[in-house]
């Protein structure tokens, strides 16, 4: 049995159009089929062939379609606008879905993927300075989701967070730390330390002798200086902890955490500067090392003019540590670092290192009031909207099951709670901006993450009620388990398409489809009550619903509840 459902049909699809082709017009060439969308599963566009053919685009789609006995029962076959449209034969792909689906529980939607094929997603690596605030967070759902996605295609995939203890801003809470800090953290570090952070940041912009002191710090952290190295890493893993707590809260963990000062301390930046040198095209103004492009239009230093490395020259020492490890990269930014990046990349074509790097940039989340900012202490922190969505979820799980204990309450609020964030976040394409509003972070109605929880908590409310029950021979006829059947099948197509694409809000948009349908299908067709002989059939896509709605869920993060 193909671990994809529709496989064996796109299979049949392209025997199909190769047999035709070859019969009616004497074509033996290579060809695509495209998915069908709305009207089919899948498409042949015969603009392709047409002219050699000597007939229009029509005219060839109505004689392939002359042979639809030839697909064996396998399709359906029509001609429309030039395409030979073809779809799998509902009563075969419900068979093929539900005991694919069931056979393969947890496992499916994955495929066979070369071996030693290994990917490094890099996401959220926000600056270690103070707590997360709504707006990063959209960076690590975002890489999380396809963190989870991949492996759930069977991926081999790592996931790492960056951290910058060297820059700047890492350099400001130290040394604000060293004036205002006590020593004793009474709550969540992020929180406490934060207050350090802004505090210095106000006096900086106030007095040029602090300024002064904070770019001596830099000066000599970024030489190299060992005591001042620890000191900085010392302070963002303080407030490292607080996000990693942050970060558990919303279901994201990560594989590896690297940090920026040890490319320092191990010498791979400085070796990274001395490559960089000794290329031809390297050149150097006033002491300060740069690589020109597109002429001398753009320049990327690599150094200052005393000698210390930039930010994006410590990032070329990483990723080439990233590509000694994996096949393919893939950075999750934000958009403001399309520039920064494209110098990255050119760098490393220079450097001979032209492995895959891929970049999924996402637009940025902004508050109805204006923009974020850590520095100045603005914007909604993800503890807060967390412990928000927790509270409103307890009140809409009481106000349905007022007879449930507390604890149980607390347990489910804080599954639908994490799942309203992460949705919300998780739906929208990445391109798009987010403008942050609490009515629809905290939706728990339409198209929703408890939508979706709820329909898989009535799977298992159906099966629980069934008790022990026997597939048999399944077989389904009436439109919505049709329906529901054929939109089972089209996960794993779902998620090749993210491999592909990295667009994950299509496993939020699938996820939410497939609750819809099973709804419906809830709704129109008896289940427990089924006619003789249907029960083991509709328990089993019952069943297989509830496994693809988990599976879904656990793409996104999500937990799914067995009740609600």
């Amino acid at each position: 049995m193909s671990m994809d459902p529709m496989k064996p049909f796109l299979d049949s699809a392209v025997g199909y159009v190769s047999s035709m082709l070859r019969e009616a017009y004497g074509i033996e060439d290579t060809f695509r089929i495209e998915p069908g969308g709305e009207i089919a599963d899948f498409a042949f566009p015969c603009f392709q062939f047409s002219r050699r053919a000597g007939v229009s685009p029509q005219e060839m789609a109505d004689r392939l379609a002359q042979g639809a006995e030839a697909a064996g029962g396998m399709l359906t076959v029509s001609a429309r606008g030039g395409y030979l449209n073809m779809s799998a034969s509902p009563h075969k792909l419900s068979v093929a879905a539900v005991g694919t689906v069931l056979q393969m529980q947890r496992e499916y939607g994955r495929a066979d993927r070369p071996p030693g094929e290994r990917m490094l997603v890099e996401h959220t690596s926000i600056n270690p300075t103070g707590p997360m605030h709504i707006g990063r967070t959209r960076n690590a759902v975002i890489g999380d989701t396809l963190v989870r996605s991949l492996r759930q295609a069977g991926v081999e995939v790592a996931s790492e967070y960056y951290v910058n203890d060297v820059g700047k801003q890492v350099v400001v809470l130290y040394w604000g730390l060293t004036k205002f800090f006590d020593g004793e953290i009474g709550g969540k570090p992020d929180h406490e330390l934060v207050r350090h952070y802004v505090r210095a940041n106000e006096l900086i912009e106030k007095d040029e002798s602090a300024a002064a002191e904070v770019r001596d710090l830099q000066q000599k952290l970024e030489s190299g200086d060992t005591a001042l190295l620890a000191g900085t890493r010392k302070a963002a893993e303080m407030v490292l902890d607080g996000i990693k707590e942050s970060l558990a809260h919303l279901n994201i963990t990560h594989d590896r955490f690297v940090f920026e000062s040890d490319l320092i301390k191990d010498g791979r930046v400085k070796g990274v500067i001395e490559r960089l040198k000794k290329l031809p095209e390297a050149s150097e103004d006033k002491g300060a090392w740069y690589l020109p492009f597109n002429g001398e239009e753009d320049r990327f230093y690599f150094t200052r003019s005393d000698g210390t490395s930039l930010y994006t020259t410590r990032d070329i020492a990483y990723h080439l540590d990233k590509l000694s490890r994996a096949g393919r990269l893939v950075d999750v930014l934000g958009e403001d670092q399309k520039l920064g990046m494209k110098f990255l990349v050119r760098t490393l074509e220079l450097l001979g290192e032209a492995k895959r790097i891929d970049f999924l940039f996402h637009s940025f989340v902004s508050l109805a009031e204006g923009k974020m900012s850590t520095r100045h202490g603005v914007g909604v922190l993800v503890d807060d909207v967390i412990s928000e969505a927790k509270s409103r979820a307890k009140v809409e799980v009481l106000k349905r099951r007022p007879d449930m204990n507390e604890g149980d309450a607390s347990s489910i609020a804080g599954m639908v709670g994490v799942g309203a964030v992460r949705y919300n976040i998780a739906r929208l394409q990445a391109e798009k901006k987010l403008v942050f509003k609490w009515e629809e972070a905290l939706n728990f109605e339409g198209s929703s993450a408890p939508f979706i929880q709820y329909s898989h908590a009535r799977a298992c409310s159906i099966l629980e009620k069934a008790g022990s029950w026997e597939k048999g021979e399944i077989s389904y006829d009436e439109d919505n388990e049709l329906r529901l059947a054929r939109q089972l099948a089209l996960f794993p197509s779902v998620l090749s398409d993210i491999v592909r694409t990295f667009a994950v809000h299509k496993v939020a948009a699938y996820a939410q489809q497939t609750a819809a349908e099973f709804n419906q299908f809830y709704r129109i067709v008896p289940v427990l009550r089924a006619p003789p002989g249907r029960l083991g059939s509709r328990l089993a896509l019952v069943d297989a619903s509830r496994i693809v709605l988990e599976n879904a869920l656990c793409c996104l993060g999500i937990d799914a509840p067995r009740t609600m």
